[in-house]
């Protein structure tokens, strides 16, 4: 359901290269960690890797549409690319009685052969403390950080649009009796966009909840709780003398049952209620949900299913969000404890509710229909080793002909842990 518009309120070949952090399937999930995680007795480990990617529609234009000159630096971009990404980072994981500190950072070069003006170094960070005080008190305190080059299929932009995005925050939690919980906590967020005519984007937010859970012997668990979100866009305000932030409020119910050692079901059912600042921008109100189910029918395979309905938006253009309705399904199996394929097959319709920056708003009323579809093959002869293999197909329908388009990359990596 929509809200009126109304009673609104504040989202050189020798350097050839591989970008993946702008492409976060590939980059982040496709291929796993080589060895494992710190332990307490273990508790640091060193990784280098290097990840050579093919792109075939970098820029993510229309079929049969040729590359577009890039208007600021008359250069132009080429439609295909090979990317590498040679990494280097570093995994910590610290006990000290009930309290256990991890850290994950990773530096990255990130360097492009033909369009070699988008080379950039990004990175991430995470890092978090689980601590417990007495039998009663518990909690996390966190901090994320994340570099790379924007993901080019959100908006027709040819220029290098390095986006930093960074979360802190935490929460602590009381338990009362066996089975019960009473938790809080808050986190903030601020993206930025290193692009001049990409940072009336950058955004920034602080979110509260609260709620209380029950957890039962077999850990399954019901919880309620109540996030409340307040939003901006600092450099959009700016602009245009007025605000152009929201305010988004969300009950929700979420549970967790656990029918066996090899199946875990999961679900959350809210509704959420967004307010913005600016008169003309359309707020929205309705129930979001999701559901998921992790099944193991045998001991080497196992799949994770997914469906949604959810308010979302991409985090390098977070003004344009829209309605999701998607399903996803992950199979991984491994026949071998050095190998290990997996495959992943997903669907979303997103309706986009609304743009608050833009006016006008070109994209009001669109619709679209996106597909995307991966396989992997991790090899893993020794534990501080791993060779991995991934493809991906990517492809975007939309009632908006230049945002339509298709996409194939390949890669492969050397990952090594010591």
């Amino acid at each position: 359901m929509r809200k009126s518009a109304s009673s609104t309120r504040n989202p050189s070949r020798a350097r050839r290269s591989a970008c993946v952090l702008c492409l976060p399937a590939l980059c982040a999930g496709s291929i796993a960690v080589a060895g494992e995680a710190p332990t307490a007795t273990d508790p640091v480990k060193f990784i280098l890797s290097d990840r050579y990617l093919y792109d075939d529609n970098l820029f993510k234009l229309p079929d049969g549409e040729a590359p577009l000159m890039d208007p600021v630096t008359g250069v132009t971009r080429n439609r295909e690319d090979q990317i590498n990404r040679a990494s280097a980072g570093l995994r910590v994981r610290l006990d000290a009685a009930r309290q256990v500190f991890h850290a994950d950072v990773r530096i990255d070069d990130v360097r492009y052969q033909k369009n070699d003006d988008l080379d950039y170094t990004g990175g991430n960070a995470d890092v978090f403390w689980d601590w417990q005080v007495a039998s009663n008190w518990s909690g996390r305190l966190f901090a994320k950080y994340d570099r790379a080059q924007a993901n080019l299929e959100n908006y027709r932009f040819f220029e290098k649009d390095v986006v930093e995005s960074a979360s802190y925050g935490g929460e602590v939690r009381y338990g009362f009796g066996s089975r019960w919980r009473i938790f809080a906590g808050g986190a903030a967020q601020d993206t930025d966009h290193s692009a001049d005519l990409r940072q009336t984007e950058n955004f920034e937010s602080t979110t509260g909840r609260g709620g209380i859970e029950y957890t039962t012997p077999a850990g399954s668990s019901l919880a309620a709780e109540y996030l409340v979100t307040n939003a901006d866009f600092p450099e959009a305000e700016a602009l245009a003398g007025a605000a152009r932030g929201y305010e988004e409020t969300i009950p929700t119910l979420r549970g967790r049952y656990v029918l066996s050692v090899k199946t875990m079901f999961t679900a959350s059912l809210g509704y959420l209620d967004r307010d913005y600042d600016n008169p003309v921008a359309t707020d929205y109100s309705g129930e979001i949900w999701n559901v998921g189910m992790v099944w193991e029918p045998r001991t080497k395979l196992s799949f994770e299913i997914e469906a949604w309905h959810k308010l979302r938006a991409y985090v390098d253009a977070e003004s344009d969000y829209f309605v999701g309705d998607g399903v996803s399904i992950t199979p991984t199996w491994k026949p071998t404890t050095a190998i290990e394929l997996a495959a992943m097959f997903s669907y979303e319709k997103q309706d986009y509710v609304g743009n608050t920056l833009l006016l006008p708003p070109i994209d009001a009323g669109r619709e679209d229909t996106v597909q995307s579809a991966q396989l992997s093959l991790e090899w893993t002869p020794r534990d501080f080793i791993s060779l991995g293999l991934a493809y991906r197909w990517n492809d975007r329908d939309s009632n908006r002909d230049f945002r339509s388009y298709g996409q194939n990359q390949s890669s492969a990596q050397i990952r090594v842990m010591f």
